[in-house]
């Protein structure tokens, strides 16, 4: 006969373990990365909405990056768009090339403007 003082934590054990394995598989979380992106994305919202990739977006996340651009130079800007095409993120991309403080000021103006809900956030460099 198992005695009862073995039966009683192995069942609480094995209660709590399935019931963490079953939280953390399965999230319906809508700030839960799923992947697929185009690597020009320049942030992380936590507010996702069904038309997250929707032409609008892309459109602005387009001209955001052309903005960027101009701020560049010719090499800083092959080596943006070479990172681009990795897949790495557009903020993670930028922030990785040499830039001057100058740029640094213009470039983090430029994501405060397009996106002023980040507030705070890019100030990491």
């Amino acid at each position: 006969m198992i005695k009862k003082q073995i039966i009683l934590p192995t069942l609480l054990l094995v209660t709590i373990l399935i019931g963490g394995m079953t939280g953390c598989s399965s999230s319906k979380s809508p700030d839960v990365s799923q992947g697929g992106d185009s690597g020009t994305k320049v942030s992380d919202t936590s507010t996702t909405s069904p038309a997250s990739n929707s032409p609008e977006r892309a459109q602005k996340r387009e001209e955001i990056r052309k903005q960027i651009e101009a701020v560049l130079t010719p090499d800083q800007v092959k080596e943006l768009s070479t990172k681009l095409q990795k897949g790495e993120k557009m903020r993670k991309a930028v922030l990785s090339l040499n830039l001057t403080s100058e740029q640094k000021t213009k470039i983090q103006d430029i994501f405060k403007t397009a996106y002023p809900h980040r507030k705070g956030k890019s100030d990491n460099s």
